[in-house]
């Protein structure tokens, strides 16, 4: 007695999947047995079957005429539920539930007690169409009690699985629990595989309501793993679905990633149009949750125009999740008319759960436009809405709401109190959601001046560094973990609020700074090459390089219209390449880092000083920014507060104005006069210190990032003339950069593109660079065994295919090319023609993700070109330039460009910094120096010969009777060891 659907075409296939999940209604007309007697029944649930409701309901017709001189007999009133399902799939909603109440009152005292169960699951089902849940939950508790009398599993198991749908739609999820088990108990008896992964569902839907993740993973997985059993490719996709969804909501973004992109391109490729742009949607939940807000509203318009396309009708859950992506991205009163649409569609419909959830968002905007006494009003609308369900994910949210209110509201005890129940009911979860609550409630703690705030602060970073481990990529990475590292500074900034325990705070900011690039650089030394299979591994490749054709392509483009598409085309593209990725990281958790960074200590730190160095590393918090200033044998900090812009918007524009003044040839007196605020907010408070200092190893925060400290021009002389200056993304990067002065065979490898005129679309925004020949002869003179690039041979396969391992230096003068959006598509200009050579055809353009898979032993590399050190700024992260490509490649430094730089004096600036590399070196490196590197415990010092050769460079520069300016030797600036 399985349900047959093989005659079901695959376009309506997916409706009846869905149909059946949500109404359970086709199993319970096909299910009933003992009507092989009448033909016309018979041919009427198979045409019904195959969703042909119209032909359907005229052969119920016929059936009713045939049988109208009994209107007693079970054949009528097997008829009578037919027509009106037929009806009620036809959308004449009244007339269906019409012809079914008449079967109902055709119910006599001889009809078997199955067959009335039959028809009162039927009833509820139609009521259930009209919204009324508490009627429709009446028909099927009394079709379960018939179908108990009648002893009938089957029955007694497809009206549980029916009660527990519902009773999950209506957030009784204890009830939810009860049913299913019937129907689960039952089926697994029965061995209907097909119902028991239903089944499956219904259980898992309602353990995670009420928070219990594992349990609910554990039943989901089961109902997959049976949909591959009867190998029945649209319940497959169905589950895709199901568990994108499911990880998407726990936190789980790689696995969300994967099967999202599976259920789209299983929609796609058998052409189902209505579920087409949910399956953009997803997709695009999940790049929102990443805080990939433009990349979401890419995928949840996508969704809206096909949607408009072929007339289907949009949700208002889309049109309240597109206005929480425009309040992302600060544009509020697009959210708020968008919040307000939904809010009034969730009204008409009755539909609670999602009108709490638009409550909350529309508090936590109101909070974020500072309408404190609104946001409370609204959370609490939403609090006393949650109490009424047993959603525990929605009261928790409502709790933790209310809570941040009363904070904003200065109502700390209230805060607390809402803060501390969110957590309670939260701490079923784990992971991402269970740190939001976490650092809620740490923040209640500390405004109220209790320690616990300590206790749940640590708590929520063990939380997010343990769920840090199911994201691959690191735009991924770093968009999830911004969200998170000001939460490090600001607890950082209690510590040293509360005992000024510099050494406690310090060490909590390095543990939220640039988590990701530390991650890639603790890497094992396992790599994709040396785990999966050669055709795995070329896929992976010729992905990359069709994702990198159509971003080089778009670059060209200025048609909206075009670049739009190709946007679609790069959005598919780079969906697929990731999940694709994700599936090997998770097969194959070698390919993770098993190395636990751990954050730098400042006793570490102080080790690696001299007694000329000084550590100087920035934090911002909200309303404070922070100065550490470390040295061999002093701790101390300064702390400077804002009322009006935070510290970070008044350093950015500070430094906005700067750079201009040295990027528009300003006169020194004004490069002065924008010096000085900078000055006096970064250094001017520690400057009493600077007695005996020679070296200043800077570790900056976002907008400083783009400051070229060496540049500030104080009491008539540039910074650069005191200091010896390097930079670090953190101080706990040092321990993982590989040191310097490992075993090369080889000296220099340069390589000059000159020969750009811009005669491809690619390079037609890049003019020619003539002097970077003059530049690499230049300094090729100052070393024995050189490898050159030059005119027509340089090539992007040329590069790659070159022993780059073996060169202690590696030299690029070429432009570099800076992408906001993705800082994987940042990269070096090689070449004016896409290449031919080697397995894929080469673009010319060697990007972040492509020198992050080279390989270096390089003491140092030298990108003389232009923005080579910008990139996307992200919380937490820093500036996402390339050097953190060649870091992960092996580089133990890298000197990197922050603005345009000039073709001819930058040729100069070169000359002279290599002339000093090989003279400082030979006088720093001792025989005894030698012996030691040899046997590898050398300790390099953490100002060197590099250091000390890039400042005699801009010194020279700055007594040039040409090339003074900043604007030729001040972009340039050293990262690394």
């Amino acid at each position: 007695m399985l349900p047959v659907f093989k005659h079901i075409s695959s376009k309506h296939y997916l409706f009846y999947v869905v149909l059946w999940c949500a109404l359970c209604t086709s199993s319970s007309l096909s299910q009933y047995a003992n009507i092989d007697s009448d033909s016309l029944l018979v041919l009427g649930n198979e045409v019904y079957r195959q969703g042909h409701y119209s032909e359907s309901e005229a052969i119920y017709r016929e059936a009713l005429e045939k049988h109208s001189f009994n209107k007693k007999s079970n054949e009528w009133i097997i008829a009578s539920v037919g027509l009106g399902a037929s009806l009620l799939d036809q959308g004449d909603l009244l007339l269906g539930r019409k012809w079914m109440l008449k079967a109902d009152s055709s119910i006599s005292n001889s009809t078997p007690y199955e067959l009335q169960a039959y028809v009162n699951s039927n009833i509820g089902w139609a009521y259930k169409t009209f919204q009324d849940y508490q009627k429709s939950k009446l028909y099927y508790a009394k079709a379960l009690d018939l179908a108990e009398k009648s002893s009938d599993k089957y029955r007694i198991a497809q009206v549980s699985n029916s009660l527990s749908l519902l009773t999950l739609q209506m957030g009784y999820y204890d009830e939810t629990i009860n049913y299913a088990r019937i129907a689960v108990e039952s089926f697994e008896e029965l061995q209907d595989f097909f119902l028991l992964s239903l089944s499956y569902s219904n259980l898992s839907s309602a353990y995670e309501a009420l928070g219990f993740t594992e349990k609910a993973e554990e039943y989901l997985l089961r109902s997959y793993n049976l949909k591959i059993k009867i190998q029945n490719e649209d319940l497959i996709s169905a589950s895709h679905n199901l568990l994108g969804s499911f990880y998407h909501r726990i936190g789980n973004f790689d696995k969300a990633l994967v099967y999202y992109s599976k259920y789209l391109s299983s929609v796609e490729e058998v052409g189902n149009v209505p579920f087409i742009p949910h399956a953009y949607e997803f997709v695009g939940r999940v790049y929102f949750s990443l805080g990939e807000f433009e990349k979401a509203l890419e995928y949840f318009n996508k969704s809206n125009q096909i949607s408009k396309d072929h007339n289907l009708k949009g949700g208002f859950e889309n049109i309240s999740r597109i206005a929480l992506t425009y309040q992302n991205l600060h544009r509020y009163d697009v959210a708020r008319n968008l919040f307000g649409e939904a809010l009034q569609g969730f009204k008409e419909k009755n539909d609670t759960l999602n009108l709490i959830d638009t409550y909350l968002k529309i508090s936590e905007l109101n909070l974020l436009t500072s309408d404190f006494k609104q946001a409370n009003k609204v959370a609490t609308t939403a609090l006393s809405l949650s109490l009424k369900t047993q959603s525990k994910q929605l009261q928790a949210r409502s709790f933790a709401a209310v809570g941040r209110t009363h904070a904003a509201l200065d109502d700390t005890q209230l805060a607390l109190s809402f803060s501390r129940q969110a957590f309670n009911i939260a701490s079923l979860f784990k992971g991402y959601r269970l740190a939001d609550y976490s650092i809620d409630l740490a923040k209640a703690y500390h405004n109220t001046e209790n320690d616990s705030a300590f206790y749940y602060a640590d708590y929520a970073f063990s939380e997010i560094e343990r769920e840090q481990q199911s994201i691959y990529g690191d735009n991924l990475e770093s968009g999830v973990f911004s969200n998170y590292a000001s939460f490090y500074n600001e607890v950082a900034y209690w510590h040293l609020e509360k005992d000024s325990d510099i050494a406690k705070a310090f060490e909590i900011t390095e543990r939220g700074r640039a988590r990701v690039l530390l991650e890639r650089l603790s890497f094992s030394n396992s790599d994709l090459q040396n785990v999966v299979d050669d055709t795995t591994l070329i896929t992976l490749r010729q992905q990359e390089r069709n994702i990198d054709k159509l971003y080089r392509k778009m670059e060209s483009l200025d048609d909206e219209r075009l670049i739009s598409q190709l946007k679609d085309q790069i959005n598919d593209l780079e969906l697929q390449y990731q999940s694709r990725t994700n599936e090997l990281y998770l097969k194959y958790p070698e390919l993770r880092s098993n190395n636990e960074s751990k954050p730098i200590g400042i006793q570490e730190v102080q080790n690696l000083l001299s007694s000329k160095d000084a550590l100087i590393e920035y934090m911002f918090t909200e309303s404070s920014l922070v100065v550490f200033w470390v040295t061999k044998n002093d701790l101390d900090y300064f702390s400077f507060e804002t009322d009006s812009l935070s510290p970070e918007q008044s350093a950015s524009k500070l430094i906005s104005e700067f750079r201009s003044a040295i990027q528009e040839k300003a006169t020194f007196d004004i490069i002065s006069q924008r010096s000085q605020p900078l000055f006096d907010l970064l250094l001017e408070p520690i400057s009493d210190k600077f007695d005996g200092i020679n070296n200043l190893l800077i570790v900056p925060s976002k907008s400083l990032s783009l400051l070229p400290f060496e540049a500030l021009y104080i009491n008539s002389s540039f910074l650069i003339e005191k200091f010896n200056i390097k930079y670090l993304p953190s101080s706990t990067i040092y321990k993982y950069i590989e040191p310097p002065h490992r075993t090369t065979s080889r000296e220099l490898f340069a390589v000059a593109g000159s020969g750009l005129n811009g005669s491809t679309s690619q390079t037609k925004n890049y003019s020619s660079l003539p002097s970077t020949i003059l530049e690499v002869d230049a300094i090729s003179k100052e070393f024995t065994d050189v490898l050159t690039l030059k005119d027509q041979e340089v090539s992007e396969s040329k590069i790659k295919n070159s022993p780059l391992n073996e060169f202690r230096y590696l030299h690029f003068a070429t432009h570099g090319n800076v992408n906001q959006i993705n800082p994987q598509q940042s990269g070096l200009i090689i070449s004016e023609l896409a290449e031919s050579e080697g397995a894929f055809q080469e673009d010319g353009y060697l990007n972040s993700k492509e020198i992050s898979s080279l390989t270096f032993n390089a003491d140092l590399v030298v990108l003389s070109a232009c923005n080579t050190a910008v990139g996307k700024i992200i919380s937490g992260e820093g500036l996402q330039g390339l050097q953190r490509s060649f870091f992960k490649a092996g580089a133990s430094s890298v000197i990197v460009s922050l603005w345009s730089v000039y073709d001819r004096s930058t040729s100069v600036l070169m000359k002279e910094f290599y002339r000093n590399l090989n003279k400082y070196e030979e006088s720093e490196i001792s025989l005894w120096s030698r012996v030691k590197i040899y046997f590898d415990v050398y300790e390099p010092p953490m100002f060197g010969y590099k250091e000390k050769a890039l400042r005699e460079a801009k010194l020279f520069l700055l007594d040039h009777p040409y090339y003074n300016h900043p604007v030729n030797w001040a972009p340039f600036i050293l990262i690394g060891k």
